[in-house]
């Protein structure tokens, strides 16, 4: 293998190392966050505070009308630190731009990621209490996994165009991006 080559691996595959380790030291930490962060949204929009309870182990217990009680996880897979850590990683080889935007472009990502997650979970849950347990696995992985794909690919988008927009100047000759 040619050093140039070898040299140009480091970085994805620093990347990567980096995103396992703190995969593995953040994940329960986040996923509780989720769940406690997907029940007080459900209780926000009305549903009562005895029908989802946040338990230990980042679950809900979910009491639904005519069905039969569940306890809801919020898995390692259901969280949104995979989805965060990718564009986290991704950051590092996007143009070059000044540091303070970057920051703040890639902070309305994850911003962006994390809501989609929360809502993405409530709404599950919420069709758990509407339609019981079986309903809320169906919507988990056919709806679900589209949701998570689009709050992925849009936050990342989001950063994106937030790093490449730049002002048109009038009569200056200068050239720049304008997204409008």
């Amino acid at each position: 293998m040619r050093s140039q080559t070898a040299a140009a691996l480091i970085p994805p595959i620093a990347v990567v190392v980096a995103v396992v380790v703190v995969f593995a030291y953040l994940i329960e930490p986040v996923r509780r966050l989720e769940a406690a962060t997907a029940s007080l949204l459900l209780h926000l929009l009305g549903v009562a505070p005895e029908a989802v309870q946040l338990r230990a182990n980042a679950s809900l217990a979910v009491y639904p009308h005519g069905h039969a009680a569940f306890l809801a996880v919020v898995t390692p897979s259901c969280s949104s630190l995979s989805s965060l850590l990718a564009v986290m990683g991704l950051t590092i080889f996007t143009p070059r731009r000044r540091q303070r935007r970057r920051i703040a472009a890639l902070a309305c990502a994850l911003v962006c990621i994390t809501a989609g997650n929360v809502v993405r979970i409530a709404a599950s849950v919420m069709v758990g209490l509407l339609a019981g347990a079986s309903s809320l696995v169906l919507f988990h992985d056919w709806v679900g996994s589209m949701f998570a794909f689009a709050y992925t690919l849009g936050g990342y988008l989001l950063m994106l165009a937030l790093l490449l927009h730049t002002r048109q100047t009038s009569g200056r000759g200068e050239a720049g991006i304008h997204v409008a």
